[in-house]
């Protein structure tokens, strides 16, 4: 049978959603020729631990070492891809890339961008490693998994950090998270183009009257909760039997891509990126129970709120934590671009993806570092389902708050992100039959706007 594939932005098909990362590469540029000014070499400031032995491994490993250095030099140097503030490309080589994090990791996810236009974003490790992502040698190194292990341990490190009152300095109201700027954005993002609250009005602020809003550490800030009332579940069960036919969207999301008729293995490293159930769910036997099913996917704004929930009633079957990689793109969405004739869209060839990995997300849900919660539905129509959590770059702490055998409410916390943007899926089987709100058959309505957590996503009928 044929697969029926729809990706969706601005209400029609298109490539790929800019929204991800919300700010241009023209604005990251800036931010990491900022960075590069301000950054001491390994010899005046020596590398944390963690990065000195990612170093070292990179050093005695000759095939890493060939990737490492390649996926630099790889990078033409020419715009857009010179940025650094005497012409060269941004990021050298791998000791480069080191020094520049090395800083990183003693500071707060930065505000890049302009508020005013609704383009700030903070994805610093992100943005100095967005164009060596999409070369041939960094497609290579980005997916071995011992430098994703290296990656894990960095990540973990800065996690630790941004959990911490260190975290604060970039919650401040001058030119951080909580100046005027930045939260008439972030409320923005929180209004979905529907409401007008502000920030305060939107999100539980622990005092308003510090500088913080309250909030202890940028961890807490980025987990914020909505207000009590702004969030109500669509279709309580509670109010009708029948209600239990109703999905939620189990994110504060936009739609990115709905497929039908998934296989259990296909070659989502492929240009058009296929869904592969047995990859996607890192279980060949769990996959089988979804071929010819139907995937839903939706992208998260890294201005948005980060929680999950239940998008259906029933009992939690089985949580796993998949360990995959942080920095990966999809290869034909890097700069293989340039080079392969047939690698364009309706509009023509394209250059390679500027905020990688947003063209990547289908790709990414195969092979990123991820949670996956499979749920027994009360309703016998939807039946067995799954849902997919995709840590993408610094996005990869992955958190259930339930427990398998638990049973769920329809709209109750079930887990989320700590830090930034990123991307889910849900996963139905053939059997389910889905009338989806606001779907037309090739594409959603209302734009790029977020559709609010737990409201209506689909119908079993």
């Amino acid at each position: 049978m044929t697969r029926k594939i729809a990706c969706f932005h601005r209400g029609k098909a298109t490539r790929h959603p800019t929204e991800h990362f919300q700010c241009t590469r023209h604005e990251q540029n800036i931010w990491v020729s900022k960075l590069i000014l301000r950054t001491p070499s390994q010899k005046l400031k020596p590398l944390v631990p963690v990065l000195q032995r990612f170093k070292d491994f990179i050093d005695k490993n000759a095939l890493v070492r060939i990737y490492a250095t390649n996926m630099f030099n790889e990078v033409p140097n020419k715009p857009p891809y010179n940025h650094d503030p005497i012409g060269r490309p941004q990021v050298r080589d791998y000791i480069h890339m080191f020094e520049l994090i090395n800083t990183i990791l003693g500071e707060g996810p930065p505000v890049i961008g302009d508020p005013a236009t609704n383009s700030l974003i903070g994805f610093p490790i992100n943005a100095i490693l967005n164009w060596a992502m999409g070369t041939p040698s960094g497609y290579f190194f980005f997916t071995m998994p011992a430098v994703n292990e290296h990656f894990k341990a960095i990540l973990n490190e800065w996690e630790t950090f941004l959990a911490g009152p260190a975290s604060q300095t970039v919650l401040n109201p001058e030119d951080g998270w909580t100046a005027a700027a930045s939260l008439v954005a972030l409320a923005a993002k929180g209004n979905c183009g529907k409401d007008h609250y502000t920030f305060e009005q939107l999100y539980k602020c622990p005092d308003v009257s510090k500088p913080t809003l309250g909030f202890p550490s940028w961890d807490a800030f980025f987990l914020r909760e909505f207000q009590d009332g702004l969030r109500p579940v669509a279709y309580p069960d509670s109010d009708h039997p029948s209600n239990n036919r109703c999905i939620t969207h189990a994110c504060e999301s936009t739609p990115y891509r709905l497929s039908n008729n998934v296989r259990l293995h296909d070659t989502f490293w492929a240009k058009n990126q296929p869904y592969s159930l047995a990859d996607m769910l890192n279980d060949t036997d769990l996959g089988a129970a979804f071929v010819g099913g139907t995937v839903y996917q939706a992208y998260l704004s890294a201005l948005s709120y980060h929680r999950w929930h239940a998008p259906v009633s029933g009992t939690i079957v089985t949580i796993t934590h998949v360990a995959g990689t942080y920095y990966s793109e999809n290869f034909h969405q890097g700069f293989a671009a340039d080079y392969d004739p047939y690698h364009q869209d309706d509009d023509g060839p394209h250059p390679p993806d500027g905020e990688a990995p947003n063209a990547s997300q289908p790709y990414l849900a195969e092979v990123a570092t991820r949670a996956v919660v499979v749920i027994e539905a009360d309703n016998e129509k939807i039946g067995r389902m799954a849902a997919v959590f995709v840590g993408i770059c610094e996005v990869s702490s992955c958190e259930f708050w339930v427990q398998e055998g638990q049973r769920v409410r329809k709209g109750e916390g079930i887990g989320g992100f700590h830090y930034g943007g990123s991307t889910y899926c849900l996963v139905f089987r053939k059997e389910t039959r889905l009338l989806f709100d606001g779907y037309d058959g090739g594409r959603f309505y209302e734009g790029d706007n977020n559709r609010k957590v737990c409201s209506r996503l689909a119908w079993a009928i």
